[in-house]
């Protein structure tokens, strides 16, 4: 089943990205792998998740945008290549999650984007390598980025 058609089943539509808003390619392939810049949960100038993760923001709320951050990736790539019918697999999916002091628990924001990945992909396909950073600021305050890493055919 191909990624757009599974896309269309669990009802997500991937927006309309736009061009980047500083000096950066959205994505870049070398060979079969696609690397996809970062992402924030935003639609068009709203960023739907902003604040320190275990002060301003709590961990559902972010996981959800951290979701919404891939969907924007997706959306990225299938700007970049046309179409997503050439994506194999996610290869590494980056979570920075924008952490109060104390907080912890970035593994758990990154959860949302991964099961997303595994509800696309399935078990066996949707493996993928994973690394989650708490970090002190992210752009326009976003409480998270994504970025991935993507395996195509030929």
């Amino acid at each position: 089943m191909s990624l757009d058609h599974r896309l269309k089943q669990l009802k997500i539509d991937l927006p309309l990205n736009g061009s980047p808003g500083a000096l950066y390619t959205p994505v870049v392939r070398h060979d079969q792998v696609a690397y996809v810049s970062g992402q924030l949960p935003r639609e068009g100038d709203r960023i739907f998740v902003t604040g320190k993760v275990g002060l301003d923001v709590d961990v559902a709320a972010a996981k959800q945008g951290a979701r919404m951050a891939f969907v924007r990736a997706l959306a990225a790539l299938r700007d970049a290549l046309g179409s997503l019918d050439s994506v194999e697999q996610i290869l590494k999916l980056t979570v920075f999650v924008q952490s109060a002091d104390d907080f912890s628990g970035q593994s758990s924001v990154a959860d949302g984007p991964s099961e997303l990945i595994f509800e696309l992909f399935g078990s066996e396909r949707g493996k993928h390598a994973r690394t989650s950073i708490g970090v002190a600021q992210l752009p326009r305050n976003a409480s998270v980025e994504v970025d991935i890493v993507v395996a195509l055919s030929t």
